[in-house]
């Protein structure tokens, strides 16, 4: 299926692409901003985090509302004691890390 946010090409997204082991047992995914959010302890944990945030972001149609729902999904893992790393593959995204 070819789906796309406002002001984005559509494209077939496959979410098992997103997910990736990045070392001996962290898992992450990928999402379309340039983020990568992990470490989970299995493929399966990544998965279901990446299906929640999909949800979360589904109705969004601006970068800036996008990101603040991501800075949110990370903070809200702090509260649940499983605190994640986020990666930026995009320098320009590294301003946003430091509010993390």
């Amino acid at each position: 299926m070819k789906v796309a946010r406002s002001n984005e090409d559509p494209r077939v997204w496959f979410r098992s692409e997103r997910v990736y082991l990045a070392t001996d047992n962290e898992w992450f995914f990928q999402t379309r901003e340039g983020v990568d959010v992990g470490p989970y302890e299995s493929q399966f944990e990544a998965e279901i985090e990446a299906g929640l945030l999909k949800e979360l972001l589904q109705d969004c149609h601006s970068a800036d509302a996008v990101m603040e729902i991501i800075r949110e999904f990370v903070l809200d893992s702090y509260d649940m004691g499983r605190p994640l790393s986020p990666r930026f593959r995009d320098g320009s995204l590294v301003q946003t890390a430091v509010s993390f």
